[in-house]
């Protein structure tokens, strides 16, 4: 019996397509969780090796949390509707990786801080419905220490959230890098901010 192989996977292709389009995509809050889980379990796995190689968190990063952040968002919203207007796209592109890579760099430092501190998501104020923007709340728990509240403000692309801003205890992240490099891209201009990140995300991370 004959079979016509290019047939076959296209009606395979077709299947995974129809599979994806009906698909429930992954709620904010579930995203969230099991993002967390994972960076978990990975820290606990590695544990020896990190502590000899801290600069081996970086891959474990890019693979479980990277996919979920839009990096464009923020960068944009860091540097400012005029600024990032007048910037070129070769300019905004490379803005754009160093604060990525100086957002990774804080979050590797923070993660190596952990200590089996437990972290409770709250369901979802008025739910998702069909919101493309929502705010996901949390709360870090540690034996002997007041509970810290974290919340992300994710939106929705196509068929998955991307988170675009945390607040740790109502302080926005953004606004915090924001205040930080209003001045200096005023006074510098963005390149000169884009040397100083390149800088300091090549230290050694300790």
């Amino acid at each position: 019996m004959h079979f016509n192989v290019s047939r076959i996977v296209m009606m395979l292709f077709a299947c995974l397509l129809m599979t994806k389009a009906f698909a429930e995509p992954e709620a904010p809050d579930v995203m969230l969780k099991r993002v967390t889980q994972e960076m978990i379990g990975a820290l606990k796995e590695h544990d020896k090796d990190l502590r000899n190689h801290p600069e081996h968190i970086y891959p474990i990063i890019d693979r479980i949390l990277v996919p979920h952040i839009d990096w464009d968002a923020m960068a944009h919203w860091v540097v400012g509707r005029n600024a990032w207007a007048r910037a070129s796209e070769q300019q905004r592109a490379r803005f754009s990786k160093e604060f990525k890579d100086l957002l990774v760099r804080t979050y590797a430092s923070t993660l190596r801080a952990y200590n089996n501190q437990t972290i409770e998501y709250l369901p979802i104020r008025g739910g998702i419905g069909d919101k493309n923007r929502v705010q996901v709340s949390s709360l870090i728990r540690e034996s002997g220490r007041e509970a810290i509240r974290v919340n992300y403000r994710v939106g929705k692309q196509a068929d998955e959230w991307l988170v675009y801003d945390i607040s740790i205890e109502g302080v926005s992240l953004l606004k915090g890098f924001q205040a930080q490099f209003e001045q200096e891209i005023q006074q510098k201009g963005l390149d000169s901010l884009s040397d100083r990140l390149h800088q300091h995300n090549e230290k050694p991370l300790r």
